[in-house]
């Protein structure tokens, strides 16, 4: 019985290691699905449509984007989370998604559980905008106006748990000022009502914030990278204005679901690395005001777990920003 059991065993992890062969070496024979949690015409789905056009080249097959929006990101992300583990459903991830299942009581997934990181795309700051109507030309100024003038200002997000949503709650504990958040199904609707007056404020992706405050349709304060950003070297970081908890960036990561074949794994890794080494997708990624990811699967995943803690303490620290339901 013994010798049947270890036989029994080894058939099974045989048969395993061939099965992860096999995807490895064949994959992929078919298309592949890239999932965005948000509409067409965000920064999401631009990163989104930049890996899947690489990848498509240097696979061979198609590679399509879907957009699948609503609840901050998270259906697609509970969508990806319960698709089959063979490496043709792919998420691309936000920071909303670290988020919902911190704060949702049912999330429908979590992102250390049920996900196997491939890689980062892109990261980007946000900037901090306001309408030209809004009496502040400095973060001190509008601090200052927000102290005195309680519940009159509000922001824009391309949702809840979004970094646009997450910079503003972050500012609003540590400047000690209510500001009210409006959070939108992307970027598109909260960029719109912040150039018609109808939100005072947004932290917005760079490229957009900064034509527009060039442009004069807004005032750029300030930019929420650790360090002055390439691009924006004369716009001061929060930090540097004395708000170091207001350092945030904007992360697009590649995802599979949990249980996707190390080689498969490996295979998709791989071939991002590859795609971001590309000079002419890396101008793509820099021209949008992004940084092309430099994190493989196992960077990424430590990111992922980092991030996870800190925000965890945050929420713990200031319940009821994000709604439980």
């Amino acid at each position: 019985m013994l010798l049947k059991a270890v036989m029994s065993a080894c058939l099974l992890a045989s048969s395993s290691i061939a099965d992860q062969a096999a995807a490895s070496g064949s994959y992929p024979d078919r298309p592949i699905k890239i999932i965005v949690g948000f509409v067409p015409g965000g920064p999401t789905d631009l990163y989104a449509r930049i890996a899947a056009h690489g990848l498509g080249e240097i696979f061979g097959q198609q590679v399509v984007v879907e957009n699948l929006a609503g609840a901050s990101g998270a259906i697609a992300a509970a969508t990806v989370a319960k698709a089959k583990p063979d490496g043709y459903t792919l998420l691309v991830n936000v920071v909303s998604d670290i988020i919902t299942p911190l704060a949702k009581k049912s999330p429908g997934y979590n992102l250390e559980k049920d996900f196997s990181p491939i890689g980062l795309i892109a990261d980007a700051p946000n900037v901090l905008v306001v309408n030209p109507g809004v009496l502040a030309d400095s973060l001190k100024s509008l601090i200052d106006y927000a102290r005195r003038h309680p519940h009159t200002l509000n922001y824009g997000s391309a949702g809840t748990g979004t970094v646009s949503h997450l910079a503003g709650a972050l500012l609003a504990s540590a400047a000690n000022i209510d500001i009210t958040h409006v959070p939108y199904k992307g970027t598109n609707g909260a960029q719109m009502d912040l150039l018609a007056g109808r939100v005072s404020m947004m932290f917005d992706n760079l490229t957009n914030g900064l034509a527009n405050a060039k442009a004069g349709k807004v005032k750029a304060l300030a930019i929420t990278s650790a360090q002055r950003w390439p691009g924006a070297k004369d716009l001061p970081t929060m930090a540097e204005l004395g708000f170091p908890g207001v350092t945030i960036t904007s992360v697009f990561g590649l995802m599979a679901p949990a249980g996707t074949p190390g080689p498969v794994v490996d295979r998709l890794s791989g071939a991002l690395a590859e795609v971001l080494k590309n000079k002419a997708y890396r101008e793509k990624i820099i021209h949008s005001g992004a940084r092309p990811g430099a994190l493989d699967a196992k960077g990424y995943g430590a990111y992922i777990a980092k991030e996870s803690r800190r925000w965890k303490l945050f929420l713990e620290g200031h319940p009821g920003i994000i709604p439980a339901e």
